[in-house]
């Protein structure tokens, strides 16, 4: 096997440790946080939408030599639904982050839970699960205590 071979083969291995391991800590962790999430949900924590950065991108089609659409997965926190991915169109993701500074966007819609979600956004999620829990914890204050 040439150099070249040899290199790509090491790559692909090290990519398929990398995802196993990601969505080995994914499947530990995150359905048990989905489930605390849905238990707030019930006691009124609901129309929250926390936005986390771009974590998947492929071609809409088979490849990007036929098309120059993209599918764009972004981690997201939505209340009810928990940790899960908002998927996009690369189209519509760019007028998503074009769009006026403060103009809410309704995540909901475009929303795809944890267990719906390939493998491989499984395992993405989560290295951004505990700064979203966090963003939502700091949006909900209780008074008094």
């Amino acid at each position: 096997m040439n150099d070249s071979l040899l290199g790509c083969t090491t790559d692909l291995v090290r990519l398929a440790t990398t995802i196993r391991s990601g969505l080995e800590s994914a499947e530990r962790t995150i359905p048990a946080i989905n489930e605390h999430l849905a238990d707030l949900a019930t006691l009124g924590i609901t129309d929250f939408q926390i936005e986390g950065p771009t974590i998947y991108c492929r071609p809409a089609g088979v490849s990007s030599r036929h098309d120059d659409e993209f599918i764009i997965y972004q981690a997201a926190l939505v209340m009810p639904g928990g940790i899960g991915a908002a998927i996009w169109g690369s189209t519509e993701y760019h007028e998503h982050t074009s769009r006026p500074y403060g103009e809410p966007v309704d995540l909901a819609a475009r929303f795809a839970p944890y267990e719906k979600c390939p493998p491989l956004v499984r395992a993405m999620l989560i290295a951004h699960t505990g700064r979203m829990l966090e963003n939502l914890m700091q949006d909900v204050r209780l008074l008094g205590s």
